[in-house]
């Protein structure tokens, strides 16, 4: 195949409502026999404008993703980002399970998700650690979770193919209990790839359940189990931040939620949030969103 040529795979190929950007489709390579979805590229370098959850049901390949080449296997689940070059080669009775969806059109509880260790190093961390890990942080599911992992997804595709009325929340509950239920495995990992991105997610969940807190650092080198330089170096290059530059954009976040309602004053939420000058909470908002809180609570009440 060209190293040149990447196609472009587009939501609206594979959303059954363009409204609704959601679905799962499988794909099975089994001898001679080739069964797949309409618009399949699997085999086709491409890329994604939508994120897609990875389930290897059975046999092997070889995957090349932005340049690397890496074996799966059945039990193998991984992410892939949108604007990812991939596709599999060197095929042997392959059968995986795609779920495809855009994050930033579906409404995850991600407050509720970051509070799982599990859910931070898989679905966030991982994808970011993949080429200097060479996929060794990935999560591999025994037996026994792989069948538990391919029943929901049977759920989904049976809701999506009957498409009865109300599928489209029983398809998105099926996601959420699927999500929940890898974290949970991801969380159980013992591999020292795998804990050192859970370390890091471990603080994340911490700060996600209690944002408000007085933290220091230390309370963070705790939690993680590593030196002051360790955690700082591992959990700027997972997310791209400092902890306490991830700390300050968390609580702004819940700021903006609260300066949508009336009841607290600017400085009460600033409080609320873990801010303990009022003045300093300002500076922080301006410097990120290029505005005041009081701003944007009148743009936005």
């Amino acid at each position: 195949m060209s190293d040149e040529t990447t196609l472009l795979a587009k939501g609206t190929y594979y959303f059954e409502d363009a409204q609704f950007p959601l679905t799962i489709k499988r794909v099975r390579y089994a001898d001679s026999d080739k069964s797949s979805h309409p618009q399949n590229l699997t085999e086709v370098r491409h890329q994604h404008d939508f994120s897609e959850l990875a389930i290897i049901a059975r046999g092997r390949s070889m995957h090349w993703l932005g340049g690397l080449e890496l074996p799966i296997a059945a039990g193998d689940v991984f992410m892939l980002q949108a604007q990812q070059d991939h596709y599999f080669f060197d095929i042997d009775d392959l059968e995986i399970i795609n779920v495809m969806y855009e994050p930033r059109r579906l409404p995850l509880p991600e407050s509720q998700l970051q509070q799982m260790p599990g859910y931070s190093a898989l679905f966030l961390l991982e994808p970011r650690f993949r080429k200097q890990h060479k996929f060794s942080s990935r999560l591999s599911l025994n037996r026994s979770d792989l069948a538990v992992a391919e029943r929901i997804a049977r759920d989904m595709e049976r809701e999506v193919e009957q498409q009865a009325e109300g599928y489209q929340a029983a398809v998105y509950s099926k996601l959420i209990e699927l999500i929940v239920f890898l974290s949970r495995c991801y969380n159980q990992r013992q591999s020292p790839n795998g804990e050192a991105l859970l370390r890091v997610a471990k603080v994340i969940a911490r700060m996600e359940q209690n944002y408000a807190d007085d933290w220091k650092m230390e309370d963070f080198c705790g939690i993680a189990h590593l030196s002051r330089s360790h955690l700082i170096r591992t959990f700027k290059k997972a997310t791209g931040q400092a902890p306490f530059d991830y700390l300050t954009d968390l609580r702004l976040q819940k700021a903006m939620t609260l300066l949508r309602e009336p009841e607290l004053t600017v400085s009460e939420i600033a409080f609320e949030v873990g801010f303990n000058d009022s003045n300093y909470f300002t500076r922080q908002f301006r410097k990120r969103q290029n505005t005041t809180p009081l701003a944007y609570r009148k743009k936005h009440r």
